[in-house]
């Protein structure tokens, strides 16, 4: 089946969010909305919604709480990472070493003149 190509689509969406963005279009779209609120079926659907999704709201909330407490916070570093990168370092020489700052730098140096 051949495809039907829709003529002024464009200007009809156009004239649709024209008149949308009206006094007089949102003043009917503003009526119509509080009447569908209103209605029993639609009423009881957003009831079920809400019972249905009430316990995870309260997690919600808290979750935006312990992240407002904590943005910006000071960082609290895990003690046994620390402990465990000092002991690696010990091993592999990077404490206690007074030049090894100035090897690294020779190195750099002489690596960038080549």
């Amino acid at each position: 089946m051949k495809e039907i190509e829709i003529k002024y689509g464009e200007a009809r969406k156009r004239a649709r969010l024209r008149w949308a963005n009206s006094e007089h279009g949102k003043e009917l779209s503003k009526n119509y909305m509080k009447e569908y609120r209103s209605r029993p079926e639609v009423k009881a659907k957003y009831h079920e919604y809400y019972i249905k999704n009430k316990a995870h709201w309260g997690e919600i909330t808290k979750a935006r709480e312990r992240k407002a407490k904590n943005w910006g916070g000071i960082r609290q570093e895990n003690e046994d990472i620390k402990r465990l990168h000092e002991e690696w370092a010990r091993e592999n020489g990077y404490r206690d070493n007074d030049n090894l700052h100035a090897s690294n730098t020779e190195r750099i140096i002489k690596n960038a003149k080549e």
